[in-house]
């Protein structure tokens, strides 16, 4: 890796593009991770050595998965049989994709003036702590059925599921990364004349900022998966419908391929993520 960055830096005044791409890929080596890679290649080779063992039936090959995803990604004629006109992959997971953002975005604002306000107000606190630490303790998959029977099998009982789960999260989040706030900052703006409003955008929200956006983090890899479970729980669209078709049909070749593009969305949103709290955290030592 030493010597690829030297080589790197040996070049990189050769031409203005090359110049440029190699300030890029610079900037990209340090963050990538080599075992990670090594990690991702061993767990393909384990899948591949195990299907011989149990058998393409049970466990087909990555080769025929992938096959299966180029295949089925834009339009799987083959759901057309079960209901599912003119739909394949790509347009299944565009569907589950804004059903994670959407309620990560709205429960996480929720979470996160709820966690702030409550920090705070001890009235609040006194009255929201003992509703959202229930909540919190109650398996979230217990009340999808009956957030199908409320709202129905369209896209409101898997956005109201997951924006709770969300909710509680970052309450927590939110709630104890302002407990955890040195009071001196606090006391030390009050000193100085600061008021509510200087308080809140100039110490409690960056102050609280690493703890909530890792909370957020953490609740929109939870989404992903509460999103598929709720679609195979009575949607009718979405990566966890297009499961339960072919889990009907015992068609492992095509949930395996579901699967790999439900994993592969849920990987790059998080490191989109992750990219998003380095850049708001770029001030702070701990993101560098």
């Amino acid at each position: 890796m030493a010597t690829l960055r030297q080589t790197i830096g040996a070049t990189a005044g050769d031409g203005a593009p090359t110049g440029h791409a190699m300030r890029v890929l610079k900037a990209w080596l340090p963050s990538a991770d080599p075992l990670g890679l090594v990690g991702i290649v061993l767990a393909v080779v384990i899948w591949w050595a195990l299907g011989f063992v149990v058998g393409s039936a049970v466990l087909p090959s990555p080769h025929a998965v992938m096959a299966r995803v180029g295949q089925d990604f834009w339009v799987a004629p083959m759901l057309s049989y079960y209901g599912l006109p003119k739909t394949g992959l790509f347009d299944s997971l565009t569907y589950s994709a804004t059903n994670v953002f959407l309620s990560v975005l709205l429960g996480g604002a929720i979470g996160v003036v709820l966690g702030l306000f409550t920090a705070r107000v001890t009235l609040a606190r006194a009255i929201l702590d003992p509703i959202l630490t229930t909540v919190g303790t109650i398996p979230i998959l217990v009340l999808a059925p009956f957030f199908l029977i409320w709202f129905g099998t369209g896209r409101w009982s898997a956005l109201l599921l997951i924006t709770i789960y969300v909710v509680v999260i970052l309450y927590i989040y939110a709630q104890r990364a302002a407990d955890n706030l040195d009071p001196v900052y606090e006391d030390s703006a009050r000193t100085l004349g600061a008021g509510g409003w200087d308080i809140l955008w100039g110490m409690l929200i960056p102050g609280t900022l690493p703890q909530i956006l890792g909370g957020l983090r953490i609740a929109l890899a939870g989404a992903w998966g509460l999103e598929a479970i709720a679609e195979l729980l009575g949607a009718q669209r979405g990566i966890g419908k297009i499961i339960e078709v072919l889990a009907g049909s015992l068609d492992t070749e095509g949930i395996f391929a579901c699967l790999l593009v439900l994993g592969v969305a849920a990987v790059i949103s998080d490191m989109l993520m992750g990219a998003l709290a380095r850049r708001a955290m770029r001030w702070s030592a701990d993101a560098k």
